[in-house]
């Protein structure tokens, strides 16, 4: 089955920018939530702001597209803009733990500080715009910083908005309920009526970018974000201006596997490859590319495609330094896919990374609608024709039954030429549904659930607690605080009881510090383990994936090093270690309660709220049971505490998941 989505364009302005780009720079309002096709040039605008002069905190979800847009934009500005190397290199940092690696090789002890200071200025020595492009960890550390700096104890999130004419959320589809806090503090401090009468504190304006939006204004509408201050900006498809895609093919084929696409496609492939173009596999599962590259190199090689120009791009290969593996692929974050003809990756390429002429993808439809169009976006850019061809098969159809309206969707278009506009609307019609019709020009791919009220609440609770909020700042928090941050603190003070009682003093504070923790803990990720391959690559995988997949945490003994950090060696590379059978290992967390210092164990999966509050309320345990009756109201608080938010204090547990035994 196949259809052709076709050419299609944005206007564009005598300045060169289209009416999206100029918005975004120009917009009033202090609040966008910008809906814009991929490749449409929504980072572009914000270089057109440093060009201007204008300071820009570009906040991104990986360290990938962090090093990604950085690279691009000091290439633009040398080759382009003719700015000298090192003026460029010093007026575009990332904020990233590989950056921060880089800084104590360079004797920089104190990393919070010397960021606190690039905040305020990249280069003194020069006149000209700046941007940081920061993953969101790194910036909430800084307004969470443990301990306060000589000179910088009145540095907070009223400076942050002072000091950047932009703050940008890029990618923020991807945005957890529990990490929304972050985006919604800039967005509530730079839109209210302040004292004296003015719009929002400082001057930045907060935008939050998407090709696959999410419905996030009723978020911030519950937050008190004022309604006009909020611009919703969309970029509109025109049939003529600037190209953004050309005619692209869009194929389904029915295929048991990934090479078996690649070697019904390999001409074509091959073609790509001696027009040093490139072209882009992708798979929904890390396990099973593992498991594929064996073929996939044999195919490659029949085709005469050199190993050596293939990148391989996934969560377990990007975690280890660029090198080379066993099959002769590279393989590392810090690679630049532009200089590869043949990249080979997971969901880790949905997140803004741009390629330099991928005109032909071969890829499996991902989990999502929305995974689907941020992988097809990446295909065919600046107006270049392409080829899309996705994987599908009944097993894949039955999980995800939005690909088998799809395909019935493209079945019945066979041959035809349809717009994007008509691609994106069949992807988000689930989603549409939820909206029940009123959505207007943009299409949402979601909407954020009613826990990131609470999150963010419970976030604005942990800032104003911070040594950095005190005085005047602690008055502007407390008074334009949203209501939900004034439920956590009325549930807070009504769960103090047990902290003040000598019996359960001890482990009501550890779950009230626990809690908090949680706050800044912005995403869910797992636990993650090192493992060193025989040749010396060493790569940080996540735990339950490395017991699921592999058999290496029972055929290899872990062994721990100079840190205390635990690691795997390994007598071949990962792959070899893989498993046919998956063994049945899931997540699985120590979790608090506040009234006794006793843990449980919960496997992380839909129903841990529900079996958290559970044991809080099981009357057959003696410790909750006299609990409920001494304190019923601050027991009653932990639970709402917990059941408002989604957060459940806890952490990963160490215990093998599939050999435990002592669990809830």
């Amino acid at each position: 089955m196949e259809l052709t989505v076709t050419r299609h364009y944005v206007a564009q302005l005598e300045s060169g920018l289209s009416p999206l780009q100029h918005a975004l720079l120009h917009e009033p309002k202090r609040v966008r939530i910008v809906d814009a096709p991929t490749g449409a040039g929504k980072t572009y605008a914000f270089q057109k702001a440093l060009l201007q002069d204008q300071r820009i905190l570009f906040i991104v979800p990986t360290r990938r597209l962090a090093q990604n847009i950085v690279a691009s934009l000091i290439d633009d500005l040398v080759v382009k803009a003719k700015w000298q190397p090192e003026v460029a290199e010093k007026k575009v940092q990332v904020w990233s733990s590989d950056q921060t690696a880089v800084l104590r090789e360079q004797g920089v002890e104190n990393i919070r500080g010397y960021r606190v200071r690039q905040m305020q200025a990249l280069d003194n020595t020069r006149s000209g715009g700046e941007m940081i492009v920061a993953v969101p960890e790194v910036l909430s550390q800084l307004l969470h910083r443990y301990r306060l700096d000589k000179g910088q104890a009145g540095f907070s999130v009223l400076d942050v908005l002072d000091d950047f004419d932009h703050i940008v959320f890029d990618e923020f589809h991807t945005i957890e309920a529990r990490g929304f806090g972050v985006a919604a503090l800039f967005a509530k401090l730079a839109s209210v009526t302040t004292e004296v009468g003015s719009t929002g504190y400082g001057c930045a304006k907060v935008s939050l970018l998407s090709a696959t939006p999410l419905d996030v204004k009723q978020t911030f509408l519950a937050l008190g974000v004022p309604e006009a201050q909020i611009a919703e900006l969309h970029e509109v498809i025109t049939d003529t201006g600037r190209a953004l895609h050309g005619d692209v093919r869009l194929v389904l084929e029915s295929l048991p596997d990934m090479p078996a696409v690649l070697e019904q496609q390999l001409a074509l492939v091959k073609e790509e490859v001696v027009q040093n173009r490139q072209v882009v596999l992708i798979y929904n599962a890390l396990a099973t590319l593992k498991r594929d590259m064996p073929a996939l190199v044999r195919l490659l090689k029949t085709a005469d495609i050199a190993a050596d120009k293939v990148l391989v791009i996934n969560s377990i290969d990007d975690s280890g330094e660029n090198s080379q593996s066993g099959y002769g692929f590279h393989t590392g974050r810090r690679q630049n896919p532009d200089d590869f003809n043949v990249l080979i990756a997971t969901a880790s390429v949905e997140m803004g990374v741009t390629f330099r002429a991928a005109n032909v993808m071969l890829m499996e439809p991902g989990f999502a609608p929305m995974n689907f169009l941020q992988r097809y976006g990446r295909a065919a850019r600046r107006g270049e024709d392409g080829t899309v061809v996705v994987r599908t098969d009944a097993a894949l159809e039955d999980r995800h039954p939005w690909l088998r309206e799809l395909g019935s969707w493209i079945s019945a278009h066979q041959h035809q030429r349809v717009s994007i506009r008509e691609l994106t609307e069949v992807l988000s019609r689930e989603a549409q549904q939820q909206f029940k019709g009123e959505t207007g020009e943009t299409l949402y791919f979601g909407s954020l659930p009613q826990q990131a009220v609470y999150t963010s609440g419970l976030y604005w609770q942990v800032l104003l607690g911070h040594k950095s909020s005190h005085r005047h700042r602690r008055e502007h928090l407390l008074q334009h605080q949203p209501s939900s941050s004034k439920h956590i603190y009325a549930l807070l003070k009504q769960f103090a009881a047990l902290e003040t009682d000598d019996y359960y003093r001890e482990a009501a504070t550890q779950w009230h510090e626990r809690l908090f923790a949680q706050a800044l803990n912005l995403r869910n990720i797992g636990l993650r383990v090192k493992v060193i391959e025989a040749d010396g690559r060493r790569l940080l995988v996540d735990r339950v994936w490395l017991e699921r997949e592999t058999d290496i945490m029972t055929r290899i003994t872990g062994q721990y090093d100079a840190k205390d950090e635990l690691y795997f060696q390994l007598q071949a590379d990962l792959e070899h270690y893989l498993l046919e059978d998956k063994n049945r290992a899931s997540r699985r967390l120590t979790v608090y309660f506040p009234h006794t210092k006793r843990t449980g164990e919960l496997e992380a999966s839909s129903g841990l709220l529900r079996e958290w509050v559970r044991h809080l309320q099981d009357k057959r345990d003696m410790d909750a049971e006299a609990a409920w009756d001494d304190y019923p109201e601050a027991m009653k608080a932990a639970e709402l505490l917990v059941s408002l938010t989604g957060l459940i204090p806890g952490n990963d547990t160490d215990l093998s998941a599939s050999t435990a035994s002592l669990v809830m």
